[in-house]
């Protein structure tokens, strides 16, 4: 016994086959899945090139496959890194490898499913061989791939579900290093999500806002919020979007006041506007204005406003029907720029101008209105901004589109983008969503929402703060509600350039619940030898919209320009108390946004229980 436990030979034997276990886990374990895992992502990239490059050179079907074949890839990327299982059991690496492994789960199971969808629509779009495909073939694919959605629905949900757990704090250096964020996945998946209901179904409605069969175009609305209106800001510039079988056609732009000269349509102006702004007749441009009081009817949300927009619209003589109206402000492309790393977008005057988000609101004012350029070329440097903009946003890196669709998804949500669609299905669904700029005609509980009008066609509102503060009391058997609108502005009116600042004026509207009854409305111009007769007994206007079923209350506002650094910031305060009616539940109360508005900071108290809200959507407060 002894000799067999002393044998030198065994016990080279042994040591030998340990050897070979230790060697061939290590391969197992470490060297294949690595091994996969950078051919996969070797394969990934190369895919990802030729991708881009099939949808630059406009070969969709192509394009089809290359998403299909993506999704491939990344079911193999995440294969081999299942063998690195056994990182699960260290303590700090276990929440990195988790996490990766949900991103591959959830990457592969979306691009899966948009690989079982995306190639038969594309090949009825295209056609075999080059040839057009009929209406009935592009319709019959569109309807198959609904329903092949509606299959896919639970495995998306879940994908998404998978998504939203990511850890950004626990992703390894060398992705983020590659430009992974996190955050914009986590965005771009819950849009995709979102859009899900218009996805499935024998008659899935996003077809026919793509142009699937029949084509489509859209009038897209570029509004300032420097000086805001009630759906966002002036509207200064449009383009026109075509789209066919979900392909974009040529974009056209141009200033608003060369559309605006061609419409037929010349009521008077809404009182407010023909007092404020030197107009004998309403504009076009001045349709998304909510001062409309009594000589005319108020819009203050996107719906009005596009029942207005288009009598101008349809009074053009041999204007291009449109099917949708899709409104844009400033702080959206700012956001754009960012996300592409800046932008160099040539001039008529020969200049190249370099545009980061921090700068591009100044230097598109610039362009616009400190160049003196003729009406017909002012605006045209925002046009072709936005043609550089869709250019780098398209041939941008992976990790830059995936930016772009985080970035579009809040800016939906954020009312920074607002849709109006002619098709009742799809304008049901962007309402649904509170993407349609809607202010709800019917609310479970109280209701309020600020709007405040730059009138005097100034970018003030880039400098301007303002807040608002909403205190509810019960008291003598009712309860009273007292909305507190503060502004403060810093801006120095003789050393900012005379197009951009002015002593503020504006028109500001208190939405209330129907059967409000107003106390009071203090702080607001009263007239005299500086402010413009308002020609009626009251300076504060007083009305009921039957549309939005709402009680507005608005009034002027008028603000001395502050023209040294020595004088304080100018300020204003305008209080407004009303009753509201008894049957409204003042423990539930949805605050809205102003479009225009990147965040509005409110304060809401019900009976001495206070809420801070850094509001940057419809958002309900229950205290």
């Amino acid at each position: 016994m002894s000799r067999r436990k002393n044998n030198p030979k065994r016990r080279h034997r042994m040591r030998l086959r340990w050897w070979r276990v230790i060697t061939i886990l290590v391969i197992v374990g470490v060297v294949l899945p690595l091994a996969g895992i950078g051919w996969g992502a070797y394969r990934a990239e190369a895919t990802i090139r030729t991708l881009k490059g099939d949808y630059h050179a406009h070969n969709f079907v192509a394009m089809a496959a290359s998403v299909q074949k993506l999704g491939d890839t990344m079911g193999m990327i995440r294969d081999s890194a299942l063998l690195l299982g056994w990182l699960d059991v260290l303590p700090y690496i276990r929440g990195y490898y988790l996490n990766v492994m949900d991103l591959l789960t959830a990457g592969y199971q979306e691009l899966h499913a948009i690989g079982q969808v995306l190639p038969p629509v594309m090949e009825a779009i295209d056609g075999a061989h080059g040839q057009s495909a009929s209406a009935s073939q592009v319709r019959a694919a569109v309807r198959a791939a609904g329903l092949t959605m509606s299959r896919l629905e639970p495995e998306l949900l879940a994908a998404n579900r998978t998504l939203q757990r990511l850890n950004p704090y626990r992703m390894p250096g060398f992705l983020q290093n590659r430009g992974l964020d996190v955050a914009a996945i986590k965005s771009a998946s819950s849009l995709f999500v979102r859009f899900l209901p218009t996805m499935t179904g024998a008659h899935p409605v996003l077809a026919s806002i793509l142009g699937m069969p029949s084509p489509v175009r859209y009038l897209m609305v570029f509004q300032n919020s420097g000086e805001l209106r009630a759906t966002g800001g002036f509207m200064t510039a449009y383009a026109y979007l075509p789209l066919h079988n979900a392909k974009i056609g040529h974009i056209t732009s141009q200033n608003i006041e060369m559309l605006d000269e061609r419409v037929t349509y010349q009521p008077a102006p809404p009182m407010i506007i023909g007092l404020y702004l030197p107009v004998t007749y309403w504009h076009l441009r001045d349709a998304n204005s909510a001062v409309g009081g009594i000589s005319g009817a108020p819009m203050p949300d996107v719906p009005e406003a596009v029942h207005n927009i288009y009598q101008f619209y349809d009074s053009i003589p041999g204007a291009p029907p449109v099917n949708g109206v899709i409104f844009v402000d400033t702080w959206f492309v700012d956001e754009l720029i960012g996300d592409v790393g800046g932008l160099d977008v040539p001039t008529l005057r020969g200049k190249v101008v370099h545009l980061t988000e921090q700068n591009a609101n100044y230097e598109m004012e610039y362009m616009s209105e400190g160049e003196a350029l003729p009406t017909n070329l002012r605006k045209l440097f925002i046009g072709t901004m936005m043609k550089e903009l869709m250019h780098e946003v398209f041939h941008g890196h992976t990790s830059e589109l995936v930016k772009v669709a985080g970035t579009i998804g809040q800016a939906l949500d954020h009312e920074n983008i607002m849709l109006y669609f002619n098709n009742p299905k799809a304008e049901q669904f962007v309402v649904r969503e509170n993407w349609g700029g809607v202010i709800p005609r019917n609310v479970n509980g109280d209701f309020v929402e600020v709007i405040d009008e730059n009138l005097l066609g100034h970018k003030d509102n880039y400098w301007m703060h303002e807040w608002y503060d909403v205190n509810i009391t019960s008291e003598k058997g009712g309860n009273l509600e007292t909305v507190t609108i503060h502004w403060l502005d810093p801006a120095l009116v003789q050393q900012v350039p005379p197009y951009l600042t002015v002593p503020y004026q504006s028109w500001v509207t208190v939405f209330a619940p129907p059967g409000s009854s107003l106390v009071s409305m203090t702080g607001v111009a009263s007239g005299g030898d500086n402010e413009p007769p308002m020609g009626i007994d009251s300076y504060v206007q007083e009305s009921y919209d039957p549309t939005l079923n709402k009680e507005e209350y608005g009034a002027h506002l008028s603000l001395p320009g502050r023209m040294t650094t020595s004088e304080p910031p100018a300020t204003a305060t305008v209080v407004v108390k009303f009753w509201l009616p008894s049957n409204v539940n003042i423990h539930h109360i949805l605050v809205q946004k102003q479009p225009g508005m990147r965040t509005e900071s409110v304060t809401v108290t019900v009976n001495g229980v206070t809420r801070h809200i850094a509001l940057s959507s419809r958002t309900w407060v229950n205290l």
